[in-house]
This record gives C-alpha cells, sequence and structure tokens, in this order.
C-alpha cells in the first residue's frame, strides 16, 4: 500500500492511534482480536447471530447474564450458555461502559479467548480493553442516519422488551417525533469521538470521526449485506467453505442456495417457536422478524426525511464518507488475499485508483487537502499578532512550547510571578487533585514555597486535549479558573481543538536555532530514562554518529506548524506557510535573547515588572539568559526534574555533526533565520511600551 492512503496531518485518535491496527496491515486473527461496533438498527444483530451460528467465540451481553451464573467469576470463562446450541461466549457484557470496565479488569483482550467483541462503545472499548502489545482491528456495519432515526422511532413505538420502549411514541407521527427534543442526534459521530449525548458535535468533530473510520475500520454497509459479511469472514478468518458455515450462510440469506433449517437463538440465546425464528429475506439481506419492523419509507426531499437530517447532519457527511471508503476498501479486501500484493503489477494501477478515495477526511482529488482545510480552521481559532489584546473572555494566550528551547526555564519564570498555566502538571496524581472526566475545572497551587498555579488538565498530549475539550476548558462560560496562558507542544492539535473563532488563542513562543536544540536533546535523552523518548542506543552514541541521519525528527517546528506528517516529504511551500502562520499570528522570542524576550512576554501577559517579586523572578530566571541555575549546572542531567539545562558539548559550525544536522534540518533552519529577522521587525511593538 503507498503512502498515498496516510497522506495528510494525523487527526486520529491517540489510543486508536497505539491500540488499534491500521486497514492496510494483513489480518492476523491469531495477534489481534476483532471488535464488532453495533449500531442500532444496522445490521448488528443479524450479524451476531449469523457469528454464533459459525461457532465463533462472542464477546456480548449473554455472558454476564446472571442465569448463566459466570457474572461473579474473578477471571475469563468460555461456556455454552445453552447446552447442545454448540456456540460460545465469554463471561463479559462488552455492550456497555460498566461491562467493559469488568471485562478489562479480568484481562479480556489479553486473555486471547474471543473471536469477536460486540459493542455499542467504540471508543470507550477502544481505549480501555486494547493496548500496544494487544491491538483490536474494528468492523461495523453502517447505514444511512435517516433511514436509521426511523427505523429507530417506529421499532421503539412497540418493542416492550426493550429498555428504551418508548409507547408515547406510538400515535406519534415522524414530523412531530422530529420536532422532539433528541439526546441522539449525530449518533455515529457522538460514539466515535467519545463525546457525551447533550454536547453537540462540529466539524473537527466530523473530521476526528471520519479519520477514526478511515485507518481503523472494515466498513460494511447494511444494503449491502452480503459483500459485507464476505468481507469481514475475510478480516476474521472464517471458512466460508467448511460446511457449517455454508449452512449458516444460506440460513442467514448470504448465499443463493436450497435453504437448509438451522435453529435460529433470540437475543438471551433461548431457542423459539417455528414461526419466530425463521428468517426473512430480501434480494441484499437477511433480518431477524423480531429485531425488523416493517414501517413507512421516506425519500429524500420529503419533509420527514428533511427533519430527521436536520438533526443527523453530522452523521449523514459521516454516511457519505464511509460510502466512498467502501467501494475503495474492495481493493484493500483482496490485497488480504494476495499472496504478494504489493508486488503484483497488474494490481498497482487499480489499487492507487482506490487509495485516492481513500485521502484523509476533507481531502478531494480536484479540491483543497486535509491540511488546507484544517490550516483554513486553525487560523481562524488564532488572534492576529497585530489585533488588540483583548480579555480572558475572549482570548487566551497560547504558549506554542518548542522542546529545549527554553520554554521550562520560562513556565518557571511565571510560577514563580504567581501566574496560572495550564500544561500537564495539574493532573499529576501527587497532587492528590481530580482530573477525570466529570471533575471539576480549577486552579491550584501544587507547590509549599512557590506561588505559581496550574489548572487540572492535560493539554500536552492529543488525548488530554481532547479531555479538556470535552470538560469545557477555556470554552465553558461558568465555573471556568482564571488561567493566565496555556501551554503545550501541540500547537496543531490544541489550536484545532481548545479554541474557536469567538475564544481565539493569543500566541507566542521562544526559538532556538534548530542544530542547538537537536544537539540539546540528543544529549538530553541519553540520560533522560523517564522520557518516553528515551533511546537506549543513543546512550553510547557520540554526536558525530547520531548526527550521520534523520532519527525521524527532521524540521519539526515546520511540520507542527503546518501540520505534516514526517512520512511526507517538506517543500518550499510548506516553508512559506510555516512563514506565514508565524509572521501573522506570534509574539516571536529568541532564546539566545532572552531578557528582551521575557520583556515583551510581560507586556503581552500583562506583568508588572516594577513588582518586587517578579523583579526578583525576573534576576533569577532571566539574567543568565534563560538557564536560571547556570552556576549549578556544571554536570549532565541525572533524574528527573532536575534543572532542565545542563552542560554539555556543542557542534561546532561547520562540523561534519554541524553539517549533517543542517542537510536534516534544512527548513527548520529556513524559517529560524526568518524569525530571527522577524524578531528584529516585531521590536517596533514594544519599544517604549510599559506593563501597568
Amino acid at each position: 500500500m503507498s503512502s498515498l492512503y496516510l497522506s495528510g496531518p494525523s487527526t486520529l485518535l491517540p489510543w486508536a492511534q497505539h491500540h488499534l491496527v491500521d486497514v492496510t496491515a494483513r489480518p492476523d486473527p491469531e495477534a489481534e482480536t476483532a471488535l464488532f461496533w453495533h449500531i442500532p438498527k444496522s445490521g448488528g444483530t443479524t450479524a451476531k447471530r449469523l457469528y454464533q451460528c459459525m461457532g465463533q467465540t462472542l464477546a456480548h451481553r449473554v455472558g454476564a447474564d446472571p442465569r448463566h451464573g459466570h457474572d461473579t467469576d474473578s477471571e475469563i470463562v468460555v461456556f455454552e450458555p445453552h447446552q447442545g446450541k454448540d456456540w460460545k461466549v465469554v463471561n463479559v457484557d462488552t455492550t456497555i461502559k460498566s461491562g467493559i470496565i469488568r471485562a478489562k479488569k479480568l484481562g479480556l483482550v489479553q486473555s486471547h479467548t474471543t473471536d469477536l467483541i460486540f459493542t455499542m462503545e467504540p471508543n470507550f472499548a477502544g481505549q480501555e480493553l486494547y493496548d500496544e502489545e494487544n491491538k483490536g482491528r474494528f468492523l461495523a456495519l453502517f447505514r444511512h442516519p435517516v433511514e436509521r432515526a426511523v427505523s429507530m422511532f417506529y421499532y421503539l413505538q412497540t418493542a416492550t422488551w426493550e429498555r428504551t420502549y418508548r409507547p408515547e411514541w406510538a400515535n406519534m407521527t415522524v414530523m412531530e417525533w422530529a420536532s422532539l427534543p433528541n439526546s441522539e442526534v449525530d449518533y455515529m459521530v457522538h460514539k466515535l469521538v467519545g463525546k457525551p449525548f447533550g454536547e453537540i458535535v462540529d466539524e473537527t468533530d466530523l473530521i476526528i470521526a471520519k479519520e477514526l473510520v478511515r485507518q481503523r475500520f472494515i466498513v460494511g454497509l447494511m444494503g449491502e449485506m452480503n459483500e459485507s459479511i464476505r468481507r469481514f469472514n475475510v478480516v476474521l478468518g472464517v471458512d466460508e467453505d467448511s460446511e457449517r458455515s455454508k449452512n449458516c450462510m444460506v440460513e442467514f440469506g448470504l448465499v443463493e442456495e436450497p435453504k437448509v433449517e438451522t435453529p435460529a437463538v433470540t437475543e438471551d440465546g433461548e431457542g423459539t417457536p417455528e414461526s419466530e425464528r425463521r428468517l426473512e429475506e430480501d434480494k441484499d439481506h437477511a433480518t431477524d422478524k423480531k429485531n425488523s419492523n416493517k414501517h413507512p419509507k421516506f425519500e429524500e426531499g420529503s419533509p420527514e426525511y428533511e427533519a430527521v437530517g436536520a438533526k443527523n447532519r453530522m452523521d449523514i457527511l459521516l454516511y457519505k464518507y464511509i460510502e466512498t471508503l467502501w467501494e475503495a476498501q474492495e481493493e484493500i479486501i483482496e490485497s488480504y488475499l494476495s499472496d504478494e500484493p504489493e508486488e503484483d503489477p497488474k494490481d498497482v494501477e487499480r489499487r492507487e485508483t482506490a487509495e485516492l478515495a481513500l485521502l484523509p477526511p476533507g481531502a478531494e482529488v480536484q479540491g483543497p487537502d486535509i491540511s488546507t482545510v484544517l490550516m483554513d480552521k486553525i487560523r481562524g481559532n488564532l488572534a492576529n499578532v497585530d489585533d488588540p489584546i483583548q480579555g480572558r473572555d475572549t482570548e487566551t494566550p497560547f504558549f506554542w512550547h518548542v522542546p529545549k528551547s527554553g520554554g521550562t526555564t520560562l513556565q518557571r519564570l511565571y510560577w514563580c510571578m504567581g501566574s496560572t498555566i495550564a500544561n500537564e502538571v495539574g493532573v499529576n496524581p501527587k497532587f492528590g487533585v481530580d482530573s477525570s472526566e466529570l471533575s471539576e475545572l480549577v486552579a491550584f497551587s501544587p507547590w509549599k514555597d512557590n506561588p505559581g498555579k496550574v489548572i487540572n488538565v492535560d493539554v500536552c498530549t492529543n488525548s488530554g486535549i481532547l479531555q479538556a475539550k470535552h470538560r469545557g476548558f477555556i470554552t465553558k462560560e461558568e465555573g471556568q479558573p482564571y488561567v493566565d496562558f496555556v501551554s503545550t507542544s501541540e500547537f496543531h492539535f490544541a489550536s484545532m481543538m481548545l479554541f474557536n473563532p469567538d475564544h481565539k488563542a493569543r500566541m507566542f513562543a521562544l526559538f532556538r536555532h534548530p542544530i542547538d536544540r537537536a544537539v540539546s536533546k540528543f544529549y538530553y535523552l541519553q540520560k533522560a530514562t523517564w522520557e518516553p523518548t528515551y533511546n537506549t542506543r543513543w546512550a553510547k552514541m557520540t554526536l558525530e554518529e547520531w548526527a550521520i541521519r534523520d532519527r525521524g525528527d527532521n524540521n519539526w517546528m515546520v511540520r507542527n506548524l503546518i501540520g505534516k506528517p514526517h512520512s511526507h516529504e517538506l517543500n518550499y511551500d510548506d516553508l512559506e506557510l510555516a512563514k506565514e502562520i508565524v509572521r501573522t499570528k506570534f509574539v516571536v522570542g529568541m532564546m539566545e535573547k532572552f531578557e528582551e524576550s521575557a520583556h515583551r512576554f510581560n507586556l503581552l501577559l500583562g506583568i508588572d515588572e516594577s513588582d518586587p517579586q517578579n523583579q526578583r523572578c525576573m534576576e533569577e530566571f532571566v539574567s543568565n539568559g534563560g538557564d536560571s541555575h547556570e552556576a549549578r549546572n556544571k554536570n549532565k542531567i541525572t533524574k528527573k526534574n532536575q534543572f532542565n539545562s545542563y552542560a554539555h558539548p556543542e557542534a561546532e559550525r561547520g562540523s561534519p555533526a554541524w553539517i549533517s544536522l543542517a542537510k536534516i534540518h534544512m527548513y527548520d533552519n529556513l524559517l529560524y533565520r526568518y524569525i530571527a529577522e522577524l524578531f528584529a521587525e516585531q521590536r517596533s511593538m514594544f519599544d517604549g511600551a510599559k506593563v501597568n
């Protein structure tokens, strides 16, 4: 599979990136556990019963039914819920969150006992059940959101066996029902991004949902049940040629052969009378009589269709995208069956045609690509550098923390001055402040003799940023704690998620020469065993050995500013875009001119430099060019939280290491030259200005 399939900046949820297998990877049922997202009224019950019939071991509601006696077991148990039925379940209920938590505690995925997990909580199950060593592969059947919603409306009028049975809907028309408050509008997008019902999903959520489906889901369509099940069978390693599989496929109307009578089962696994267990076929797919309900259909353009569609706008856009994926994934599925899918020249043209349809959400062959779409949104969320500074009700300062460029010292400076900063410190469990999804946003002082405060959010990881957004950080109208500035290295994601045109980010950053920054990072990660990016191989390398090739971090600044992944080469257009973002949106500082930079930032933040405490802080943290403990940092860093600046060798200009790093970080070097010029130009904005 060519890199075109993975093009564009990644908006993939962090848990999905680490816990789920990419759709381009050949299936390995022995090493991965499949999960089926059961979207109500979209064919999921039929799929579940089919795989029961085929003898697959499933995780769903039946396994935790108290009637079977395994709901309180302290370990994973595989059992037949009905003797003689010859189908097995695991003793957990993965359809609900509480059941998922129990399944996690018992080590469901790690036990490798389950062929297929069924859930209605894809985001939660993906985060909780899987890990980097035990990954999952997601499957789902999708149905047009209007058809699905209308079917659910008519179904819940009479489905007395359902917990969500709604007899009060029985005498309503679709138009009357559509006018009611409905907590499950845009059902699919809400579930994919993990956003609670009652909160509105927007275009950003849609992009994330599209990206998750594109990269991690084998998609099926309810209207194409036969082909969808064939694809799922390929992924699950089901032998369709076995007698049992053939009989089940016939019973569920998925192959055109003489009908074979095979006992069916109900939702809880009990047998049913003949009149109830016969399945109804149509030309495309089979559905169970109990779970299917005949009802009026409404064409696009009808008042009923438009009324329901208006409440599911994001889901409709997602479904149209899924239809594109459905067509394109045919080539992906066929590549699984080929012995050498990447080497067959006959398939190259067809595969690349399919990949065009699998561009990231928002991308079009003839239209703007995803980076353009996202950058337009991001720039709208940032205040222009020459706009008058507004109050905290309409904008919040955002410090882009470029690693190894003095950012840690700058934060310590402002904590010394009593500032409140949102970074990652506020979620450190050692401080004992609740930062869970439902916790209240608070500012607190974590250190005894330091007036600085933090907020109980983590804005330094993508998952933390998403949780902060869902908790209403920055945008919450009431009960929002005061924050002097946000500090994170995640410029792209934080700009997109935490801010909007009505509450913008006011950008500022400290920059350092890219080669100096790279060298500092190398020596730091030789010792910093606590860092996730610590590399034992680097510990014994010389600088010259380390600098001879790209270590996956080339041109970090340009890539993070424009959101371009390392799988794609940069060009001069990318550099110009990065320059334009810095020029129009950033107050720039330079680590080598730390004192002047800090003065500008003080003006931006409204810091009173005449205050005695602030003067003492400036003396301690600024007078040594950003190294507030210069005299004490003669040795290399040896433990976590030791002073973040330390003595280490430099790469001499013109040395082999310097020349090699200059080539690797060419675009960052050119950007830094521009920033140095911009720093001089912005001096006029601050000359003569004073802080009250």
